[in-house]
């Protein structure tokens, strides 16, 4: 069962944002030097700039929970940056390919 997770940040300000978008640049190398890849989209919203909205597909749960384990072992958030937060999980039911 695949699983996609939709999670949705919103910071203090532009630069906090801005700055957690510079920090997870190096998400694809941490991955690849965990052993993993995943498929993943980073976006900042055009409309409210200070929310970043990234979106993961896993392959089942073990997955998802190794992928979380390497990105929380790897994250240099600053405690100052923790924005409020709402993540939406679920299963993939239909998923069409390009």
């Amino acid at each position: 069962m695949q699983i996609v997770r939709v999670t949705i940040r919103t910071f203090q300000s532009v630069e906090h944002a801005e700055l957690f978008l510079s920090i997870g640049s190096g998400v694809r190398q941490q991955l690849s030097n965990a052993g993993l890849t995943a498929k993943f989209s980073i976006c900042q919203s055009i409309s409210l700039p200070n929310q970043v909205i990234s979106i993961w597909y896993y392959d089942n749960e073990e997955h998802m929970q190794a992928v979380r384990s390497v990105l929380s072992n790897h994250s240099r958030l600053p405690n100052s940056l923790v924005p409020k937060e709402v993540a939406y999980e679920t299963k993939i039911i239909h998923m069409e390919e390009n």
